[in-house]
C-alpha cells in the first residue's frame, strides 16, 4: 500500500467510524504511529479531523470546507509555486477560466505582464487585477458563498454553457488515482464540471496536501487534465502513482 491509498484509507476509516486510535491505525495498516500522525496532520490542516491525546476525530461537518481564510493561510508557499508555474502555461492574449480557490488565486499574482482576459467565480480575484490595464476580469454570475468566497449555482453553470475559453486552472480538495479530483460539495463540482468543458486545454492546480484524500463528489478524473501542477514536497512514492493517472505533472 503506497502513501495515496493509506491516506484513502484513513480517511474511510474515519468515515465509517467517526475516530480511530492512532497505533490501532498504525498496526492495522503495518505502518508506524509516526507515519499514521503525519497522514493525520494533512487532514488536520484541511480541517477534516481533529486529533487529540493519540485519537483522531472526523469533523462532523466534514462537507463543508474550511474557510477561504483559513485555507489561504495553509501552504503558502506552495501555493505561490504552483501559481507561478501555472501562470507560465498561459499565453499573451489567452482567455483563461480561473476556479474559486487559494491555490488557483495565486497565478494572477504572476499574469501581470500578460495580455490576458480572466474569467473566474472568485471575488479575492477583485483585488489581484485592479490597477492592471493588461487583465481583463470577467465575473461570472451566481449565489455568493461566503465560505468559499466566490459564486456558484444553477446560474454560474448556465454561464459558463456559453463560453469557449483558451485554458482553464481549477482547484481541488481531494486527488487519487482511482477516485479522480474531489470536493465535499455537490454544488462546487457542478461548477468544477462546468468550468472544466468550457475550455479547450484544462489544468488541476493542488498542493501535495491534497493527494490521497477522498471527498463526497469527483468531478473529473486526473487523465482528464492536460497537465497536473502540485508542488515538490509530494513524496516518491506518491509522485510515481499519479504520474500512471495523469497526462503531464508539474512539481513547483
Amino acid at each position: 500500500m503506497n502513501a495515496t491509498e493509506r491516506r484513502a484509507e484513513i480517511f474511510n476509516l474515519l468515515q465509517k467510524d467517526g475516530s480511530a486510535d492512532l497505533n490501532e491505525l498504525a498496526e492495522k495498516l503495518a505502518v508506524s504511529s509516526m507515519t499514521v500522525r503525519r497522514d493525520l496532520q494533512i487532514f488536520e490542516h484541511q480541517g477534516l479531523v481533529t486529533i487529540d491525546y493519540g485519537r483522531a476525530y472526523l469533523d462532523r461537518n466534514v462537507s463543508h470546507e474550511p474557510s477561504f481564510t483559513v485555507k489561504a493561510g495553509h501552504m503558502v508557499n506552495e501555493k505561490l509555486r504552483i501559481g507561478k508555474a501555472a501562470a507560465d502555461m498561459v499565453e499573451d492574449g489567452d482567455t483563461i477560466l480561473i476556479d474559486c480557490g487559494t491555490t488557483t488565486l495565486q497565478m494572477l499574482k504572476y499574469l501581470a505582464g500578460k495580455r490576458v482576459t480572466v474569467i473566474t467565480n472568485s471575488w479575492p480575484a477583485i483585488h489581484h487585477v485592479s490597477g492592471n490595464p493588461r487583465l481583463r476580469l470577467v465575473l461570472l454570475p451566481g449565489e455568493y458563498n461566503e465560505i468559499s468566497a466566490g459564486v456558484f449555482g444553477d446560474m454560474t453553470v448556465e454561464y459558463l454553457k456559453m463560453i469557449h475559453a483558451d485554458r482553464v486552472f481549477i482547484g481541488t480538495h481531494g486527488c487519487t488515482a482511482a477516485e479522480g479530483a474531489t470536493v465535499p460539495e455537490t454544488w462546487d463540482a457542478a461548477v468544477k464540471r462546468a468550468l472544466f468543458s468550457a475550455a479547450r486545454k484544462r489544468f488541476l492546480l493542488a498542493d501535495a496536501t491534497k493527494f490521497g484524500i477522498v471527498n463526497l463528489m469527483s468531478h473529473a478524473m486526473l487523465s482528464d487534465f492536460d497537465c497536473v501542477i502540485t508542488d515538490s514536497s509530494m513524496e516518491e512514492e506518491a509522485r510515481e502513482e499519479m504520474k500512471k493517472n495523469c497526462r503531464q505533472m508539474i512539481f513547483a
